[in-house]
């Protein structure tokens, strides 16, 4: 979308086909909506009267280990909707808003070949796309990084989640999302956020290598919370399951890490950009996808590919990313499994005016 008025020709290469699902918490951040008022303000229009798949979010409710809780206003209202909703809708967008853009979908990438007149991506069916660059937004498990990128994830420090979509949930507050830290199953939290027709996304994910070391199985763990944690496990007495648990890696960022080279740029989770402390990554995603459209344009005009030119794309992201990312992976080391200091934390932040105000440009 962001490159719809640039006159370049664009292939998107993906492995499913639209709609599709994707494993996700599913909250839908306010920056969302301030990227795409970036690109055209008519895109958030549509996304806020045309797509009807979701519901608004106007903040989110805090859940101590002690039961000690405290309800955060956004100062700007987000959403929630299911991944297989909102993908579609964008990918829609995307296709009606630039009529350069070919789509390929069920591809298989088989190799990528960088060299110094053009990048070439060579297909399991046997086709070959070449262009000017690439670029990799194929997730957590990025084939673009892992073939053209120097190794910069670190799992031990990432999270992994699963969630599940129930119906009835009881005592619903239908525009707060809900995180709940639980004694023994930090550092992490559990999730309930509510979705369209009295649907809720639930889940529950924790840092990696604490999973590793007490050799915790996140599925179980799930059923575990929502059956005997007293405070849950009755609201979840009427409600029903597909029965589906889907997991996931959350790539978390921190740490500067190269994001480009030669004719290749990365974004959202393919770069690591993912919040830390909450695993949010949409929001970072839209932003690193709409600073690329950008340095991509550049790129263009000056004929230029470069790895040297597009360390401008790694500054621009980090210069608007890096500090709160660095704050939030210093809140996560810190917290880690202290239940002690979230009790205490929460309850502070409940009570101070200051220092809620200054948690909420996180959210």
């Amino acid at each position: 979308m962001a490159l719809k008025d640039a006159g370049l020709n664009i292939v998107w290469i993906d492995k499913a086909t639209f709609p599709r699902d994707k494993v996700c918490g599913d909250a839908i951040p306010s920056n969302v909506q301030r990227v795409l008022k970036s690109i055209d303000g008519s895109l958030n229009e549509k996304f806020l009267q045309h797509f009807t798949e979701k519901v608004q979010v106007e903040g989110c409710r805090f859940i101590a280990p002690d039961k000690t809780s405290f309800d955060l206003s956004f100062v700007t209202k987000g959403h929630a909707a299911k991944r297989l909703h909102f993908d579609d809708f964008l990918f829609n967008m995307a296709n009606e808003c630039n009529s350069h853009v070919s789509f390929i979908g069920n591809a298989s990438v088989e190799s990528i070949i960088n060299s110094a007149t053009a990048v070439t991506v060579r297909l399991a069916d046997g086709k070959t796309i070449e262009g000017q660059v690439i670029i990799g937004c194929d997730g957590a498990n990025s084939i673009v990084r892992k073939i053209l990128a120097q190794p910069f994830i670190n799992k031990k420090e990432n999270i992994a989640a699963v969630r599940a979509y129930y119906s009835n949930v009881a005592d619903l507050e239908h525009k707060m999302l809900e995180i709940h830290i639980i004694k023994g199953y930090m550092p992490g939290y559990f999730w309930i956020f509510p979705l369209p027709e009295n649907q809720s996304n639930v889940g529950f994910g924790m840092v990696n290598r604490f999973i590793t070391n007490r050799r915790i199985d996140l599925k179980e763990a799930l059923k575990e919370i929502i059956h005997n944690d007293k405070a849950i496990s009755s609201r979840f007495s009427q409600a029903t399951t597909d029965g589906v648990i889907s997991g996931f890696g959350l790539p978390c960022g921190g740490r500067k890490n190269p994001i480009s080279g030669q004719r290749f740029l990365l974004c959202g989770d393919a770069a690591s950009l993912i919040n830390p402390a909450t695993g949010e990554g949409i929001g970072n995603a839209m932003i690193s996808g709409r600073m690329a459209a950008l340095h991509i344009i550049n790129s263009f005009q000056a004929n230029n590919f470069t790895q040297s030119f597009n360390v401008q794309y790694d500054n621009m992201v980090y210069s608007k990313l890096l500090g709160d990312l660095r704050i939030q992976h210093w809140l996560q080391r810190i917290t880690a499994d202290r239940e002690w200091l979230i009790n205490f934390a929460l309850k502070h932040v409940s009570n101070n005016n200051w220092i809620r105000q200054k948690v909420r440009k996180f959210f």
